[in-house]
């Protein structure tokens, strides 16, 4: 992991050589004011996924893509696309749970582990190199899912 790591931030610096990479020792989490078994659960990915009736990620922008796109808890394979380039999508290809893990959350909602999922999830795109346009969108995204009434999202990174 940590070759791989070395090497996508070679590989991203001949690209982008004033990219400032950031490193958390802490990430900001907001407790849970109640169970999870009382919660409404929404997924959110940077696997660049979207509806293949939804306007495609735009992967010609240098800096990335920092829109993002509403999947609905009815998402399944066979409607979802993935723009994103910068991973192999053999294994999303075979299973979308890979990136979206929407089959096992439905699990966790019929085992009585959560209240319920979202009536829609949030797809973003990985590998954006000026942030400032993502961190508003990011909170965009959350107002959203707070208006419908989600209590706490899974993330689920590329």
């Amino acid at each position: 992991m940590i070759n791989h790591l070395l090497i996508t931030k070679s590989l991203i610096k001949r690209r982008h050589p004033d990219f400032d990479f950031v490193s958390f020792h802490e990430s900001p989490v907001t407790v849970l004011s109640k169970p999870l078994k009382k919660c409404t659960l929404a997924l959110v990915t940077t696997g660049g996924l979207h509806l293949k009736t939804d306007t495609p990620f735009d992967l010609g922008l240098k800096n990335g893509d920092c829109s993002y796109r509403i999947l609905p808890a009815e998402a399944v394979r066979d409607n979802v696309m993935v723009s994103h380039k910068w991973y192999n999508h053999k294994f999303i290809n075979e299973d979308l749970n890979c990136v979206f893990p929407i089959d096992r959350m439905r699990e966790y909602v019929a085992a009585g582990e959560i209240k319920s999922l979202s009536e829609e999830h949030i797809s973003f795109m990985g590998h954006i190199y000026d942030t400032a346009p993502l961190a508003k969108n990011s909170l965009r995204a959350g107002r959203y899912l707070k208006a419908m009434g989600v209590d706490a999202a899974f993330l689920t990174p590329t």
